[in-house]
């Protein structure tokens, strides 16, 4: 997730928050301080009720990243590789390099997220019981913290995609039809009802209860809406261009270069006369690297003349695919690798290349053709 800052690492996952998760830790802060820990717990100082509340500001976060550490440690095990955890305004997302290839692994996956913060709750709720006094800051926090896990796990249990319980429904649904693209549009709809019925509670409360609660909850509404939406979308795509061939799209006419052309040679004959941004690099017919307008920018143009291709191109490990794979494995390569395009390997010759804007072309033009 862009806009991130990594903080630490746990069982080879990064943890890193999104700037919006400062401003969730503020208004949770906020909202704990002068509002819920004052309501129910009167007569504690100012000073106490700030502490209090920004700790169970960050003790909230520690739940949401113990409920993400299970999703993380469950894929890892199923070979569905988690390398980082990100903290943002509504929660934590889990980043998978790659979503899971059978029903079982994902209901596993999605359900072990729940039952963690309920586990949490009922951990909270015991501790809770143990201060003699119940009004204390202690036992208010602990108690709180039972509350927000058991509120965080019915909540992640609503049967509505992307949350557990609609990716819970889909595994049931895709191990039933055999269909992912089906299953997901089944729980993307129920997301989606979801979505509404908790913007329309929102509205109703911002006009008859609280405003802020109410804008809250359909803030959440929206945002359920919007990503059920996002998702059956994106599963739609996938499964078309994965029907789809990398050797139906690729450029094969492609210029290649050696190690020992210059940089002054590689701007001249290849990206201002044919107007590329990347040429792949080639010695006895085979691939070694590939050099891009990125690359030629880290030389000062003074030294282009005398600096060989050699020293500024991205060589081994090369992100490539080969002419049978589908559009959907390239495209995925592009976007987790953040780069413009990939190397077609043809038995380790250069078969060309395929970019990112390519396959955004194809898309935008089957749109307008109406084509699946």
């Amino acid at each position: 997730m862009k806009a991130s800052f990594k903080l630490f690492r746990i069982f080879g996952i990064t943890i890193g928050i999104h700037y919006t998760w400062i401003f969730a830790v503020i208004f949770f802060s906020w909202t704990l301080a002068m509002v819920y820990f004052p309501a129910y717990y009167p007569g504690w100082s100012t000073a106490v009720y700030w502490i209090t509340g920004v700790i169970g500001a960050l003790l909230i976060f520690v739940s949401v990243l113990l409920h993400e550490m299970a999703h993380s440690l469950v894929a890892n095990a199923r070979g569905i590789p988690v390398h980082s955890i990100t903290l943002f305004l509504l929660g934590g997302a889990s980043n998978m390099e790659e979503e899971p290839q059978k029903p079982a692994a994902e209901f596993a996956m999605a359900i072990v997220g729940p039952l963690t913060s309920l586990v949490l709750a009922a951990i909270f709720w015991g501790f809770s019981k143990l201060p003699a006094d119940a009004t204390t800051p202690l036992a208010a926090m602990l108690s709180y913290m039972a509350l927000i896990n058991m509120y965080l796990g019915i909540f992640n249990l609503l049967p509505g995609f992307p949350l557990d319980g609609g990716r819970v429904l889909r595994s049931i649904i895709w191990g039933y039809t055999g269909n992912l693209t089906k299953a997901t549009d089944i729980a993307g709809m129920v997301g989606q009802i979801f979505g509404w019925a908790f913007i329309g509670l929102g509205i109703f409360l911002m006009i008859s209860v609280s405003f802020v609660s109410g804008l809250w909850i359909a803030f959440i509404g929206w945002f359920l809406n919007s990503s059920a939406d996002a998702s059956r979308k994106e599963i739609t795509l996938r499964e078309r261009l994965s029907h789809i061939k990398v050797r139906e799209l690729m450029d094969s006419s492609v210029s290649t270069i050696s190690p020992e052309t210059t940089v002054e040679e590689l701007v001249r004959d290849i990206f201002r006369k044919q107007q590329g941004r990347a040429v792949p690099v080639c010695r006895d017919g085979q691939l070694v690297g590939i050099a891009t307008i990125t690359d030629v920018k880290k030389v000062p143009q003074d030294k282009w003349a005398e600096t060989p291709i050699s020293r500024i191109m991205t060589g081994a490990p090369l992100y490539s695919v080969v002419p049978d794979d589908n559009l959907n494995k390239a495209l995925v390569m592009i976007a987790r690798n953040d780069i413009n395009q990939v190397l077609i390997n043809d038995n380790g010759k250069c078969g060309g290349l395929l970019s990112r804007a390519d396959i955004i072309r194809l898309i935008q033009m089957n749109r307008e053709l109406g084509l699946n």
